[in-house]
């Protein structure tokens, strides 16, 4: 069963990881966040690899030219065919309706790769302008919608013989979320209860809880799709890495150190090696063995004991529904994408 222990947990962080040296030639990837970090450093790697295009988003156009500077600076050696960066804002349902309409008007013919990287933690209970609990709209409703709004490309563009990827970014945090599900079968609406702010969990157990969210998506989008499936879909964990995910909490100086002197415990990774997972899963030539799977350090691991169980399974189809239904209020290509390309199991 999978649980999180703390001398896999150990041996893991100290490890190299390989870079899968498949090409990416004639391929389009879209890589979300990737302004910093984890998503800078995995669209680096992919970009050396002379795609068709790289597309890395960022949070706003500012954000987006310094992205591409860098890119370029970055990959001076190997002139990649194309560079661009969009803008992409997850906290806004429309923001992410916009990014997909801007792909269908300007984007290429074939989507090969997206990899959703972009989340953000806050430790304060905070509200979108869409009315949802921020870290559950940013790491897990808006990254469902639009992997479900490119799922047409992504299909397009795959063969079963050369699968498009989709890749989430989970966490290992995922291992800690059950606690706050404890009598979920009894909730009248799993999403609006995890949103509320009465809900009871608070911080870093709301953050865990969107990354185990991911991971059941990944697990129920993936059983729908045919099976050699043209379109492998993968939640992976980069490990406890030195990112600015937490720059939430580094704005207090106490924190900040205790942050740091944890980050030193516990063996943290470079945004680099962290992203290797990214890109493994991204790349790797073993797709099929892949799919619907968690990754972490480069190979597929068992994610967490709930999301095994009997109870998790029914958890995770009731959570599917609920998000099919939410997001078909938000754009109505949802439930004519489901119905065409995701036929009930």
């Amino acid at each position: 069963m999978g649980k999180l222990g703390i001398w896999d947990f150990f041996s893991e962080q100290g490890r190299d990881l390989p870079l899968p040296r498949e090409s990416v030639n004639g391929k389009t990837v879209v890589i979300a966040g990737a302004n910093v970090g984890l998503g800078l450093e995995a669209s680096a790697h992919v970009a050396n690899k002379k795609p068709s295009l790289v597309i890395a988003t960022c949070r706003d156009a500012v954000k987006c030219e310094r992205t591409l500077k860098l890119l370029r600076e970055r990959c001076a050696g190997t002139q990649p065919a194309s560079l661009d960066s969009w803008p992409l804002e997850l906290s806004s349902f429309d923001n992410v309706r916009s990014f997909a309409d801007r792909f269908d008007a300007e984007g290429p013919e074939r989507l090969n790769v997206f990899v959703a990287n972009a989340g953000t933690f806050k430790p304060v209970y905070t509200r979108t302008q869409d009315d949802w609990e921020i870290m559950l709209q940013v790491n897990y409703l808006s990254i469902a919608l639009l992997s479900i709004l490119l799922l047409p490309h992504l299909l397009h563009s795959a063969t079963c013989e050369d699968p498009s990827r989709l890749v989430l970014v989970s966490s290992l945090g995922h291992y800690l979320a059950e606690p706050v599900l404890t009598g979920s079968q009894n909730w009248d609406h799993v999403l609006g209860t995890i949103s509320a702010e009465n809900f009871g969990a608070y911080g870093m157990s709301r953050y865990n809880l969107s990354k185990m969210l991911q991971v059941a998506f990944v697990r129920e989008l993936a059983a729908r799709l045919p099976s050699p499936t043209p379109l492998v879909i993968t939640a992976v964990d980069p490990g406890l890495c030195h990112s600015y995910l937490q720059r939430e909490l580094e704005k207090y100086c106490l924190l900040r150190i205790v942050l740091a002197f944890v980050k030193w415990l516990l063996r943290a990774r470079t945004s680099e090696m962290g992203s290797r997972t990214l890109v493994y899963a991204a790349l790797a030539t073993n797709a099929q063995n892949l799919h619907g799977k968690y990754m972490s350090s480069c190979e597929v691991v068992e994610e967490c004991d709930f999301l095994l169980s009997a109870e998790g399974k029914a958890f995770s189809e009731r959570l599917w529904w609920e998000t099919i239904e939410v997001l078909s209020k938000v754009d109505d290509r949802v439930s004519q994408i489901v119905s065409t390309y995701l036929p009930a199991r």
